[in-house]
């Protein structure tokens, strides 16, 4: 079985919780939690495999992540893997209010260029769509924030 499996059983497991497990030198989130923790937190989303994203952040970081996660009220549990006794245990947990109820595993893998892994061919007329969505997108934002500003 492979990483990313292992991460989508634990995930079925733990229904509604965020999951992330160490791999290497960071904790990953996959899927519907790695979207999430991207809209969320802001962390950069590459990809796990074909049309699903991944975020990362430092072993050293999880403190700080979690703290913010709790802080959103989300659950989640953080598992440490032992790739030496090919053991799992659960080092953190906490039961927020919300649950991760999202199901798309991907944000918008048109735009989605970064990892070591791309999985969508890039040609010029993908690019123009991502760009076109990429604008949209800001322009949404800028709008968002002047309406904030002007009721709040």
């Amino acid at each position: 079985m492979g990483f990313c499996k292992m991460l989508e059983l634990l995930q079925e497991k733990h229904k509604g919780s965020m999951i992330l497990i160490n791999n290497g030198s960071f904790y990953i989130a996959k899927g519907k939690d790695a979207v999430l923790l991207h809209q969320m937190l802001g962390l950069k989303l590459s990809c796990i495999e074909p049309e699903v994203c991944k975020v990362g952040f430092p072993l050293n970081s999880l403190e700080k992540y979690t703290k913010l996660i709790e802080e959103k009220k989300y659950s989640y549990v953080v598992y440490h893997y032992d790739n030496i006794a090919s053991e799992l245990s659960i080092i953190k947990k906490y039961q927020g209010k919300h649950n991760n109820k999202r199901v798309e595993e991907k944000e918008n893998c048109i735009v989605c260029t970064s990892g070591t892994k791309m999985y969508k061919k890039n040609d010029k007329y993908l690019q123009a769509l991502a760009n076109l969505y990429e604008k949209e997108k800001e322009k949404k934002e800028i709008e968002k924030k002047k309406e904030e500003q002007e009721n709040g």
